[in-house]
């Protein structure tokens, strides 16, 4: 391994590697995130791209974020080259990439927030070389490793529950809202998370024999932005999860990290008088958390079993500020606007990890066995969360065990220790459905979205189709 220093420009920090320092003329980048359309070859040069949470045509696998981290290489000759920070300076959200056959330019952007030369000593560029025969994933690995090793220390055996396929109701709310209501926007299914239909899809896998261990209420039991039931959606949550129990089943709730439905704006980020995001600098906001959460888990409150942390790629940004209330309420800030105003200190990834890890130590506190998922995938958040969901497979793809193998072998690179949810926020094609809901076990955790109509097209009716009772035994065989 060898460090780079890097340089003051702008609002940010840049580290530039030539040849000398690789020991070879780079042809091609590889970016250890496939691309939107689920490709993971290298790109020619020269190549310029974001690394970060932002979905983008080259970093298009929804994992927020991914390693700050990539592989030049020339024929057999390869080395990474990576960024590290020290806890509590992982100040920047995205890092921009430039690599030429002759120049390694690698971008900080700290977007102003917090001033370069106070960077400077808490956070490093590295190059490690590869070796031969190494593979891109195991170099990867090794290197990261290196940078954090405390996320690659030996973890013990996580509950047996963990392991059980997980039924996510999003795929029914989407498709029973598209049923009854016709062809529209996706963001109607947040009306349709009510008890009364999620006990109704549970009689229909229990009626096929699907055996899953865990239910995943996702967004709609409670405002966005408030952590608390919505007794018109879910008037007994409490006397349902205590149902499932006694079932042995578990019961995961969804939450968002940065909507604020419903918080009030002195817990919040406002960009000039528009408001932006919640605020984890703000002490107020993060004891809120602190008290949804331990009331949610807790077994004299909801005793619920975990989370699942959603709307991660929302991350605060002054170069691309994004913010909305709800899901499908996003919206894109033009230009001029004022500056981001918040409650503390602290900026980019860092503060994610501020909110991940307050929700997965307030869960923890109450009920050790509670299970956080998240679609991170960069060691430093190691101990925010138990499981890495591989998200959305969004565009369609004639493949789907290939393109969701290549996020998981970044995932188990990145975090070796964590179990892997399969994800199953498939649609338009049935029969990929069904293949991969029966195989995905050879991903991860399996999962299922659809237990009464599968989502077929978003433009034109029918939009849904009935899942058979024949397809859900098939799922159920290879499941058990």
């Amino acid at each position: 391994m060898r460090e780079i220093s890097f340089d003051i420009i702008d609002e940010g920090l840049q580290g530039t590697i030539g040849p000398r320092e690789l020991g070879f003329m780079p042809s091609a980048v590889w970016n250890p995130s496939p691309t939107v359309h689920h490709n993971t070859d290298p790109w020619p040069l020269p190549k310029e791209m974001v690394i970060g949470p932002e979905i983008t045509l080259e970093t298009g696998s929804r994992f927020s974020p991914p390693p700050c981290a990539f592989i030049v290489e020339n024929g057999q000759q390869q080395a990474l080259v990576a960024v590290s920070a020290e806890p509590g300076w992982h100040r920047w959200s995205e890092m921009t990439i430039r690599v030429e056959p002759d120049k390694v330019a690698v971008k900080i952007d700290l977007e102003g927030k917090t001033l370069p030369n106070q960077v400077m000593g808490h956070i490093r560029l590295h190059i490690f070389d590869g070796k031969p025969q190494e593979s891109r994933h195991a170099l990867l690995a090794r290197g990261l490793e290196a940078l954090y090793p405390q996320a690659f220390k030996p973890v013990v055996p996580p509950p047996e529950w963990w392991r059980k396929p997980i039924y996510c109701g999003w795929g029914d709310q989407v498709t029973i809202s598209m049923f009854l209501e016709g062809v529209g926007p996706e963001p109607r299914a947040v009306n349709y998370c009510t008890q009364g239909l999620y006990e109704r899809w549970i009689r229909r896998l229990d009626e096929a024999g699907v055996p899953f261990g865990t239910i995943l209420i996702d967004h709609g039991w409670s405002p966005a932005g408030d952590w608390r039931p919505l007794l018109t959606r879910w008037p007994d949550l409490k006397g349902f999860v205590r149902r499932q129990h006694d079932r042995g089943r578990r019961v995961l709730l969804w939450l968002a990290t940065w909507l604020w439905d419903g918080l009030e704006d002195e817990l919040c980020m406002f960009v000039g008088d528009r408001k932006l995001a919640t605020d984890p600098t703000n002490p107020k906001y993060m004891e809120r958390i602190a008290q949804w959460v331990r009331e949610l888990v807790g077994p004299d409150g909801y005793d619920a079993d975990g989370f699942k942390i959603d709307q991660l790629n929302f991350v605060p940004s002054y170069r691309h500020p994004t913010g909305g209330a709800g899901f499908g309420t996003h919206f894109r800030y033009d230009q001029p606007y004022g500056p981001i105003r918040q409650h503390g200190d602290g900026w980019g990834l860092e503060l994610q990890y501020r909110l991940q890890k307050q929700i997965y130590d307030a869960a923890k506190s109450v009920k050790q066995d509670s299970l956080i998922t998240s679609s991170t995938v960069h060691p430093y958040f190691h101990d925010t969360f138990d499981m890495i969901r591989l998200h959305d497979m969004a565009l369609f793809t004639p493949d789907i065990f290939a393109a969701m193998k290549a996020r998981a072998d970044l995932a188990r690179a990145a975090l070796p220790g964590k179990l892997i949810d399969a994800d199953n926020w498939i649609h338009s094609d049935y029969d990929m459905w069904v293949r991969y809901t029966c195989g995905s076990r050879e991903i991860g955790v399996p999962c299922i979205f659809f237990a009464e109509r599968f989502m077929m097209d978003w433009k034109n009716e029918p939009a849904t189709k009935l899942v058979e009772m024949a397809d859900l035994r098939r799922i159920a065989r290879a499941w058990s």
